[in-house]
């Protein structure tokens, strides 16, 4: 038995091999631990070597490895096993095989190089190609240098690893025997295959150890997916042979050892900040406000400030690119310290506003008496003692759950807020069925007249279950207690809450208290009213919209917000709590109904859909762990791999490490000038209609993103974003994107004062080329900017009445004056509601609750 341990720390090289967001030990890997082997044993060769499971390298910690090797047969052939284990309790075995003495070896015809018959083949770009294959392989596995090819059967090519690899340390480097395998790789449609693993590696035999670099000779096997494949040095001499090696497809499901889930749960935790340069922009300095009293008003009151200072910051354009640091103190948990309950939403509002607004907010957290540091280029920073930190969510560790912990176990009663639909009855169902939960409390505000609530009841009565349900609104405090006296409960998950959707500059402080009162009141009420009972858990369901993609839910964001940091609170009370920062549910939480582009648009931020059966065996680990506050969300790393670094959002840049920059088509970033490849494309045109094509089509392409095309097929130039289904987010999506391509600073009302594509490519190419002459009607953007003023409006009844009154004054009168004589119109009065108010109708805000 061989024993070691690889981790990033002891072998960084093993960072840069990552397939569709798993990092991997390679094949080649493998292959070493097995030669090492067998050299033991005065064997020397891999008579075969069979994939079994993937050897997954932590991104913390390390991996224990056992190589086992059996007893010598009659041919002195000996079984050999290697294995892997996370916590040396549970062990994998990821590959078997058999080693045989070394064979004589052969005679090698690279001496001649490269051969005079082959064709090159294009390397350049080879690994931007393998990228959108979910092959994210770093500098130490980027050794592919050139390649050629010879008939349709054999491909050879010449690799090397990089400067400062230790190549003497191994018999053959796995990550130069890896590149050997690349040129293999790529091809014509390589882009449109998914990625292959080796599965079979047969008569492998190290001839020589310790090289850096290598030609390679690989000749596929006709009638077989097999390969055999010559490795010498540079001057010809064998240094490795294989027999036959295969590989098969690979799946991300595969890698992540058939889907587990534990994959999904993360923690946030704080580090010191990466070293770098400090922005390039001035920065402004808001302090947040402290409020005292009830926690709840505290809340709004802090909120409802720090909402009216980013509004009047956003507003004023003439800032430039100047940016805004929000500063809080003791508002986010660092070092177990306790936390000001009251502050600590601001974060999650002014995510929101950065992310609408990139380039122009940072949030910053200061002990007592700190004063502000200068900061580095993140946009969520922390100061402790003196040094910086950043906040990343980072994974679980599988040994941090305890499977014997079982807390429903002791829970006789369980109250559940907004039990009646949505998540609160999917957990309703799954504490019966899956945990033997015989009495449920179920409110919500309209109790056994909610919608389904009959048919739940019913539902889980006969699974045994016996069910109250109770009309409460969770933030009046009489009402909770009320229910409380009448129920002694053993345990609480409050599932209530209400969304209002819309960007940070449409927030009122009328609807930021309506979605702060049922989280944060209700929150704050149970909290209180049961603290003094032993209870078996206290349940928080918040969102990962608090953390990441809060754009367009600013008030949800600093509700959920809340709900972890309360979560923080109690623990440091010594009292039960789990707060769980939902991803998206592929299930009605009944919070809305999301369209297909708000899925497509998860997806496209690498943060697609928890599956029901997912979700809910989250919420159990979860439970079985000690930490207070956890992000139960699916992660597709490939996804956020295929966007540029710049994008990715701070929190996930400890799982996702460092994506490359790279071109993206017209108008991506390069170096520090983000518009400079669009200028020298627009340059390079023959004339303005040639510079016109090129700017609609990167419109064009950035609209099919945003609403999840395919293709630019179904965008019109001419069609209006408010008829292709455009809403107050994906405007700015749109904008943000379009922004980051050109390297032009574009104003949030951009979709509503160029309504078409075309004329927002009108708009680049007069900014690009210096021509600032009016691209569109002086009265079109004025109806526009009307437009974008009615669309971040949420008036209410008396406030509707009025508007409306003076919309009908204004186009009856306009159309009076300005009917052409030829013209036959309708009646104004005989318009309809929908006709006569379809800019309110189509861009108002919309709303829904539980």
């Amino acid at each position: 038995v061989f024993t070691g341990r690889l981790s990033l720390d002891s072998q960084p090289w093993l960072a840069d091999h990552d397939v569709l967001g798993t990092l991997l030990l390679p094949g080649t890997g493998l292959v070493e631990l097995a030669l090492r082997a067998a050299e033991q044993v005065d064997c020397g060769a891999i008579d075969e070597l069979t994939l079994q499971a993937p050897l997954v390298i932590p991104e913390k910690g390390g991996v224990a490895v056992r190589v086992m090797v059996g007893g010598p047969d009659a041919s002195e052939a000996r079984t050999l096993e290697i294995y892997s284990s996370l916590d040396d309790e549970t062990w994998t075995r990821n590959a078997t095989g058999a080693i045989a003495p070394l064979a004589e070896p052969p005679t090698s015809d690279l001496a001649g190089w490269p051969p005079s018959d082959a064709t090159p083949v294009p390397v350049d770009g080879a690994y931007e190609r393998l990228l959108a294959r979910g092959y994210d392989y770093g500098p130490t596995f980027q050794g592919l240098k050139a390649a050629w090819r010879r008939g349709d059967d054999e491909v050879f090519a010449e690799v090397a690893l990089p400067e400062g690899a230790d190549a003497a340390r191994f018999g053959v480097h796995p990550a130069l025997l890896d590149a050997a395998m690349h040129a293999g790789l790529i091809g014509d449609d390589e882009s449109q295959a998914p990625p292959e693993l080796p599965f079979s590696w047969n008569g492998v035999a190290l001839h020589r150890a310790g090289a850096a670099a290598l030609r390679v000779r690989l000749t596929r096997h006709r009638g077989s997916d097999g390969a055999d494949v010559l490795v010498a040095d540079e001057t010809g001499a064998p240094v490795l042979t294989v027999g036959a090696l295969v590989a098969r497809p690979v799946s991300a499901e595969q890698l992540r050892g058939g889907g587990d889930h534990r994959e999904s749960l993360f923690t946030l935790t704080w580090t010191k900040a990466p070293a770098g340069p400090a922005p390039d922009v001035p920065v402004a300095v808001y302090e947040a406000p402290r409020a005292d009293g009830e926690t709840p008003e505290a809340v709004r009151a802090v909120a409802e400030q720090v909402l009216a200072r980013i509004q009047e910051w956003l507003a004023d354009d003439g800032k430039g690119e100047e940016r805004l640091a929000v500063v809080t103190r003791n508002a986010v948990p660092v070092d177990g310290e306790d936390i000001d309950l009251a502050q600590a939403p601001v974060w999650g509002l002014v995510r929101a506003a950065a992310a609408e607004n990139p380039g122009r907010l940072i949030l910053l957290d200061l002990d007592a008496g700190a004063a502000v540091p200068p900061l580095v280029d993140e946009r969520e920073l922390a100061v402790r003692n003196g040094e910086v930190l950043v906040p990343r969510l980072s994974r679980v560790p599988a040994a941090a759950v305890d499977p014997a912990r079982e807390p429903w176990a002791a829970a006789g009663t369980v109250l559940i807020t907004g039990g009646t639909s949505g998540l609160g009855a999917l957990t309703a169902r799954h504490l019966v069925t899956a945990h033997g939960v015989r009495r449920l409390v179920l409110t919500s505000r309209r109790g056994a007249n909610a919608p389904g609530a009959g048919e739940l009841r019913a539902e889980l009565a006969a699974l045994g279950a016996e069910v109250a349900i109770e009309a409460c609104d969770v933030a009046d405090r009489a009402a909770v207690a009320a229910v409380l006296e009448r129920h002694p409960v053993d345990a609480v998950v409050h599932a209530a809450g209400v969304v209002d959707n819309g960007l940070v500059r449409g927030l009122t402080p009328e609807r930021l208290a309506a979605v702060l009162r049922p989280k944060v009141d209700g929150a704050w009420h149970l909290h209180e009213l049961t603290a003094d009972r032993d209870l078996a858990a206290f349940v928080l369901f918040s969102s990962v919209g608090g953390h990441l993609l809060a754009a367009g839910q600013g008030n949800y964001a600093a509700a959920n917000v809340f709900l972890d940091a309360l979560a923080h609170h109690r623990h440091r009370a010594g009292l039960p709590v789990t707060s769980l920062a939902f991803g998206l549910w592929a299930a009605d939480t009944g919070l809305g109904e999301l369209e297909e582009a708000d899925l497509h648009r998860m997806r496209r931020m690498g943060l697609p859909a928890l599956e029901q059966e997912e979700g809910l065996a989250l919420l159990d680990d979860a439970l079985r762990t000690d930490e207070p506050a956890l992000a139960p969300f699916r992660l597709d790393a490939a996804a956020l791999r295929g966007r540029d670094a710049a994008t990715v959002p701070g929190l996930l840049r400890g799982l996702v490490r460092s994506p490359r920059r790279r071109p993206a088509g017209p108008g991506a970033a390069e170096g520090g000038d983000q518009g400079a490849q669009l200028r020298r494309a627009l340059a390079a045109q023959p004339d303005d209609a040639e510079r016109g094509r090129l700017l609609l089509d990167l419109v064009r392409t950035h609209v099919a993103a945003v609403l999840g095309h395919d293709s630019t097929d179904a965008i019109r130039p001419d069609r209006a974003f408010k008829d292709l289904g455009f809403d107050s987010l994906t405007a700015v999506e749109l904008r943000n994107g379009l922004r980051a391509a050109t390297g032009l600073k574009l104003p949030a009302t951009l979709v509503f004062d160029h309504p078409t594509p075309a004329a927002i490519a009108d708009e680049l190419r007069a900014r690009l080329t210096g021509d600032q002459e009016p691209t569109g009607a002086p009265l079109d953007a004025e109806l526009a900017r009307l437009e974008a003023a009615l669309a971040s409006a949420t008036p209410d009844g008396e406030a509707y009445a009025r508007v409306a009154d003076r919309l009908r004054a204004l186009t009856a009168g306009w159309v009076e004056t300005h009917r052409p004589q030829e013209t036959e119109e309708a009646d104004l009065e005989s318009l309809s509601a929908d006709e006569l108010f379809d800019v309110l109708d189509d861009e108002l805000d919309t709303r829904s609750s539980r």
